[in-house]
């Protein structure tokens, strides 16, 4: 038997390799397009960072303070462009218009000269730049505090130095290139590699199963001495092997990119460049979580294309499998709805979050335990039912 399934799993294979079409999509498609994606990316985010960082924000300030030293200090202000209003519903209906990054409205509440002030900040924080704004604003508005306490004390002879202050608080960010390079990669490369998986196992399984009944031909197989196991499991590993290879073309691919030309998706505040590299124990768990879930891909396909009339039907089957995928590796890549215990259980999903944990370093044996025992049942059970499939004569040559 196994004879037999590697005689035509050499002749499936031979056949996909002189196909033009499926070598593009499996071998040169992953190694010229994502190194492209990530080189827009970059060039993308460089921009943007050049742009935040150059940003001088346009403030919108209603004053009805009537504070002199307050409206003198902040007219002085570098950091940003003050625009004067005289009502706030006029000054929010300009930043809706685009005509500005913040509303800043200013009242005496209490107080003399210098002090007593209400401030009301107005943004968006959906938007960066209005942040960015925000930001700005605030920075200032600490700075005149200081200087107009600093101002009351000196008149009663007292030095703001030599006050303590009730609690300072100092933010130390701990992210490094590397673990930087780690999250980008965790949230970027299982998506693309799953994709990679199934596009593979699309572009040819359709073609090797439905496109044969299409064409007549798998007549010639039926009545040769292969039994119909041994042709499934021929044709099925045949697309194991493709969506594989295309799977690490597409990794392959994504990492020459990120090394190259990831400089520019390195955030600004980061103190180090990004450190894009995964090491060979991570390499090889990856493999390990791969393999079953192209597994039960792969025989997904088959299963489908065996069912499917044509290829255009087979390719409408194919369809919704391919969108639910895409909206679970979506879902992953975003950071949401992270999988805890007997979660791992569920076949694929689980997959694309123990990917991301080998990824950042962050294995937990367990999750690994449960997602490849969930993966291997629900695998072998999907090779079964194509064999079933391809056993009935009412599905094989249904009209």
């Amino acid at each position: 038997m196994l004879k037999n399934v590697r005689l035509l799993f050499a002749k499936e294979l031979l056949g996909a390799v002189r196909d033009r079409r499926t070598f593009f999509l499996t071998v040169i498609f992953p190694l010229i397009f994502y190194p492209m994606v990530v080189a827009v990316m970059s060039r993308f985010g460089e921009s943007e960072r050049v742009r935040v960082e150059t940003l001088v924000p346009t403030v919108l300030v209603v004053d009805a303070s009537g504070n002199g030293t307050f409206s003198r200090e902040f007219s002085r202000a570098s950091e940003f462009r003050v625009v004067p209003y005289v009502d706030v519903s006029r000054a929010l209906d300009a930043l809706r218009g685009d005509a500005g990054h913040l509303v800043m409205a200013v009242r005496q509440a209490s107080g003399g000269e210098g002090a007593g002030l209400a401030v009301t900040l107005h943004y968006d924080q959906t938007s960066q730049y209005s942040a960015i704004a925000a930001a700005a604003v605030r920075r200032f508005l600490d700075g005149y505090q200081r200087n107009v306490v600093s101002a009351k004390l000196d008149a009663l002879g007292y030095r703001y130095s030599d006050l303590s202050p009730p609690l300072t608080v100092a933010t130390a960010d701990v992210a490094t290139g590397e673990s930087f390079g780690r999250l980008f990669l965790s949230r970027l490369l299982p998506y693309f590699m799953v994709l990679a998986v199934l596009a593979g196992a699309m572009g040819l399984g359709a073609e090797i199963t439905a496109g044969e009944k299409e064409r007549s031909t798998i007549a010639t197989l039926l009545v040769s001495h292969l039994s119909r196991t041994e042709i499934v499991l021929g044709k099925f590993l045949t697309v194991l092997a493709i969506s594989l290879a295309s799977c690490l073309l597409s990794a392959f691919g994504l990492l020459v990119g990120v090394r190259a030309f990831g400089g520019g998706l390195t955030p600004s505040a980061l103190p180090t460049s990004a450190v894009f590299r995964l090491d060979a124990a991570a390499f090889g768990w990856m493999l390990v979580v791969l393999v079953p879930l192209a597994v039960i891909l792969a025989a997904l396909v088959v299963i489908v294309g065996t069912y499917a009339r044509s290829q255009k039907e087979a390719s409408t089957y194919l369809l919704p499998i391919y969108m639910v995928i895409v909206l679970v590796g979506m879902v992953s890549m975003t950071g949401a709805g992270a999988f805890r215990g007997a979660q791992y259980l569920i076949p694929i999903a689980n997959a694309l979050y123990v990917l991301q944990s080998v990824i950042v370093g962050d294995v937990v044996f367990r999750d690994i335990a449960f997602t490849l025992g969930a993966n291997v049942v629900c695998g072998g059970i999907l090779i079964a039912l194509a064999v079933q499939l391809f056993k009935r004569e009412a599905v094989l040559f249904r009209s």
